[in-house]
């Protein structure tokens, strides 16, 4: 019988897996645990509203100058103290600076919320007269919408008798500079695809260089007033 002969099994060799991949995975969990860490506020927080908290717990948030228009067509600079290095712009609007403003973000197109914010400062505008407190407390209604004209802000205006300078509604010049806002102040909006925008706020409690003081739910607009007038006391930091 003869004896059959076995070809030698081939030997596999394995080739070392490329390190590329692993160093590819690496780094993007770095970046990944970098973002959470600016996101989060340095881990000190999980929600937009308790990054918020946190910044204005250190002071480090403000709002930028901004240069606006109001219900009147004047143009103005809004959150830049009087004794800046920076220009402000001379108006009979912008001639008094005052110690601390209330400012809500608003569109007028807004049909609900901004409603209702109006009613809240009529009924503020009212209180800050018979208190005395005007000029050193003043109401700011911002809008973000950039379809925003003079006439809209006068009309939002003449709906709820905002008299400037006393409570300004106003408007950016610059689309540019309301986004660079809105980022410093986490705002968010964001249009609905119907004319209008989804958008968080609060009512913000701002000195005159634009340091937020304090923010408070948007039907807290009493708390707002008392922050305000706390921060003129000296009672807050």
């Amino acid at each position: 019988m003869a004896t059959r002969r076995l070809a030698p099994r081939a030997v596999r060799t394995v080739a070392p897996a490329s390190a590329g991949p692993w160093l590819a995975l690496a780094a993007a969990l770095l970046l990944g645990a970098a973002a959470v860490y600016f996101v989060t506020d340095g881990l000190r927080a999980w929600t937009l509203d308790q990054s918020r908290e946190a910044r204005i717990a250190r002071q480090a948030l403000r709002l930028p100058a901004i240069d606006v228009w109001n219900q009147q067509g004047h143009d103005l600079r809004l959150f830049e103290a009087a004794d800046s290095s920076s220009s402000a712009l001379h108006t009979p609007a912008a001639s008094v600076t005052p110690s601390i403003y209330i400012v809500d973000f608003i569109y007028t197109r807004c049909p609900t919320v901004c409603r209702a914010l109006g009613a809240e400062f009529a009924q503020l505008q009212r209180q800050i007269a018979a208190d005395g407190m005007a000029p050193r407390v003043q109401l700011i209604s911002l809008s973000f919408d950039p379809r925003d004209t003079v006439n809209d802000l006068l009309g939002y205006a003449t709906s709820y008798r905002a008299n400037a300078p006393g409570w300004q509604v106003v408007a950016a010049i610059s689309p540019d500079a309301m986004t660079k806002l809105l980022r410093q102040a986490d705002v968010i909006a964001i249009p609905d695809g119907l004319g209008g925008f989804e958008h968080n706020g609060g009512l913000h409690v701002v000195d005159a260089q634009g340091r937020v003081l304090s923010v408070h739910a948007l039907e807290d607009f009493q708390q707002a007033y008392a922050a305000a007038l706390a921060h003129l006391r000296g009672d807050r930091p």
